[in-house]
């Protein structure tokens, strides 16, 4: 009998509630699997995210896929060595880089630990964006089609991926496709990305929601583990962090 599967979504630099979530789950009973975005939204000048991805890093039995906000911070960490975007960064406000990073909860700390820790930093430009278990289960970051613009099967998507984050200046085209929300409110276009991929099932984070457990939608094809986990991030005055079980859960089994 194959371990079960607990899912970690996203920690955004809250490491300690995360040490706490997975003292529940001893990592040789389960296998883990991390959604990504480790960064951004936890305690400044604690580097919260960067210890975070070595925790997941470390954990025996578990594999991770990369976030945005992963992602945004290799972008800034490039631009700290120099090198510049293809084209100018104008896509947010604000519309600076570091001021859009700071802005949206980054920590300086973070930088440094990744910029000082060199396995660290490889293991995180080697991470896939979506990994296809055997079940059928497609695990990715974001709810969002747009990995099948990328290639013709999970392999081919991943193989873009490692492509543009081993090429100086590719995070930059990497991070701007891992924004897009809320692409499988429409049941069939679910069912094709599903198809696309050969997958029974998509599991993500990114998408915040608001339930005490993680979100299941279209009959169990979708499933939502960004549970608002972190404690330093509120997206709203007066918005209340989230329950560890809408974020760090067992996923069921799939039956047939």
């Amino acid at each position: 009998m194959a371990r079960p599967l607990l899912v970690v979504g996203d920690v955004q630099g809250d490491v300690e509630r995360l040490e706490e979530a997975l003292d529940t789950y001893p990592e040789d009973d389960v296998d883990t699997v991390f959604l990504g975005d480790f960064f951004q939204g936890g305690l400044p000048g604690r580097g919260g995210g960067a210890a975070a991805a070595r925790l997941a890093r470390g954990r025996r039995n578990s594999r991770a896929v990369l976030g945005n906000h992963d992602l945004f911070l290799l972008a800034v960490l490039e631009r700290r060595r120099g090198v510049q975007p293809p084209e100018p960064w104008r896509a947010r406000s604000p519309a600076d880089l570091e001021e859009l990073w700071l802005h949206r909860r980054g920590d300086w700390a973070d930088l440094t630990a990744v910029e000082e820790d060199a396995g660290l930093e490889a293991w995180l430009r080697g991470l896939p964006f979506m990994i296809l278990l055997d079940d059928g289960t497609l695990v990715q970051h974001t709810d969002d089609d747009t990995y099948a613009s990328l290639g013709d099967s999970v392999d081919a998507v991943n193989a873009t991926a490692h492509a543009w984050l081993a090429t100086p200046g590719g995070v930059f085209t990497a991070v701007r496709t891992l924004f897009g929300r809320r692409a499988f409110v429409e049941r069939r276009r679910l069912d094709l990305y599903l198809d696309h991929f050969g997958a029974r099932r998509v599991v993500h984070g990114h998408t915040p929601h608001w339930e005490d457990v993680p979100t299941v939608d279209h009959d169990g094809r979708l499933w939502g583990f960004d549970g608002r986990f972190s404690r330093y991030w509120a997206r709203e005055e007066g918005e209340l962090t989230g329950p560890i079980g809408a974020t760090v859960a067992l996923l069921p089994r799939l039956g047939g």
